[in-house]
């Protein structure tokens, strides 16, 4: 019996003893398939970055596509991301990975924050294999802080209180990278906008978008073009600021008055000229009439020229009433975005040649009687000064010039011209003869 009990035992002994000798061998294959050939079919296939360039401070996300193409699954300790100039956010998120199979890709996405200057850096991804094999792969980051850039492509040099004028912006991108979400606004004190804002969208690469603002000043002050866009995730801004002075816009229409000629006609007078516009744009709605303390009557209480182009003119009837020596004329008209505009001139009616002066200076107008055409609603623009040169034309020469003309036609119609030179011809022939 005890022969037995002593035999079972040994035979216990060498059993648990095979048991372990095959548990190693399987450690050691299994050691021995992931550190000897397996992991080296394993390699980065694509690396992807957004926003492709950050900004300083910026946040963002890269991630590392990694593929077996062998045909034994691999087992991985650990992933990292190593570098000293960004801050990698989650750096602890693949301290545990696993197997990864054959012919199976796996990827690892590392949250980063932009904090080193401008400029390429190269962190390096990092594969722990189970046993002592890794893979190191160099990843180059940008990081380039030069935000959209806002040119001032049309814009009055002077602007006026209460006038609404048309800004032209042009936004550009000198970026690396696309930006999205890109929109326009304009802000400042006293400053009104018919536009809030204008949105852009996406502005890729070396592209540019043109956007405008119709914008009124209410009093000088610094107005604001503030632009808005997205770098990846993070929120980026790049302003423009454009001093808003008060004074006379050299472009604008500028109507200017000459030729006055004031007549009395019963119980009211009639004042009459030209209106020249002396500015380089168009003067839209061309009104003109009296004011206080003259008071304009029918039949031509006001007079409508309508549209004034640049360097051309138009003649104007007005009749009114007045005690006062001195008529105040009032010139309203429009510019081409719809401001109104008022210009006073004031007329001595003590004499035909009267001193005028406005807003523009004063001038001496001449008292040449001229033709005027039109009624109470307006006249022909530009018609109102043909008869201002009759004085020099030489009449008398002309109508000599005219009968003689017609004199020697009607004579070589009938004849008599010939005639008369047949006749000089005999004439001729006599005295040779004799």
């Amino acid at each position: 019996m005890k022969l037995n009990l002593r035999h079972i035992f040994i035979m216990l002994i060498i059993i648990v003893s095979a048991v372990q000798v095959v548990s190693a061998e399987d450690d050691t294959s299994s050691s021995s398939t992931t550190s000897g050939t397996a992991y080296s079919y394993i390699s980065v296939t694509s690396v992807e970055q957004d926003p492709e360039v950050l900004m300083y401070g910026d946040t963002g996300t890269i991630t590392v596509t990694i593929k077996n193409t062998g045909s034994e699954s691999v087992s991985i300790k650990r992933a990292e991301l190593y570098t000293k100039d960004l801050n990698v956010l989650n750096d602890d998120a693949y301290d545990t990975v696993g197997y990864i199979g054959a012919g199976n890709e796996m990827q690892f996405t590392f949250t980063v924050k932009a904090t080193s200057p401008d400029g390429i850096y190269y962190p390096r991804f990092y594969l722990d294999f189970t046993g002592s094999n890794s893979l190191s792969y160099s990843i180059p980051v940008k990081i380039g802080s030069t935000g959209l850039s806002i040119s001032l492509t049309d814009a009055p040099e002077y602007y006026q209180e209460g006038k609404s004028d048309k800004i032209t912006l042009t936004i550009g991108n000198p970026r690396e990278n696309g930006v999205s979400g890109v929109s326009v606004c304009v802000k400042g004190d006293g400053i009104t906008s018919t536009q809030s804002s204008h949105f852009i969208g996406s502005l890729d690469a070396d592209s540019s978008s043109v956007v405008s603002f119709d914008v009124t000043p209410n009093t000088e002050t610094d107005m604001i073009f503030e632009v808005t866009y997205y770098n990846g995730m993070n929120t980026h801004t790049s302003e423009l600021s454009v001093p808003v002075v008060f004074g006379e816009d050299k472009k604008s229409a500028n109507p200017v008055l000459n030729n006055v000629e004031i007549t009395s006609s019963g119980s009211y007078q009639t004042i009459s000229g030209d209106i020249t516009n002396a500015g380089l744009e168009d003067a839209k709605s061309v009104v003109v009439t009296v004011k206080s303390p003259a008071t304009a009557v029918d039949p031509y209480k006001s007079y409508v020229i309508g549209a004034l182009e640049a360097d051309d003119f138009s003649s104007f009837d007005v009749t009114f009433t007045s005690i006062s020596g001195e008529i105040p004329i009032l010139i309203s008209y429009k510019d081409v975005d719809g401001n109104t505009y008022e210009k006073t001139v004031t007329v001595s009616s003590d004499s035909q040649s009267s001193k005028i002066s406005g807003s523009s200076g004063s001038f001496e107008a001449s008292g040449q009687n001229n033709a005027r055409s039109g009624g109470g609603s307006g006249g022909m623009p530009g018609m109102g000064n043909m008869g201002s040169g009759l004085n020099s034309i030489p009449v008398f020469e002309i109508l000599v010039v005219i009968i003689a003309g017609t004199g020697l036609f009607f004579a070589i119609r009938k004849g008599l011209f010939k005639k008369a030179v047949d006749l000089g011809r005999e004439k001729s022939g006599m005295l040779k003869k004799r």
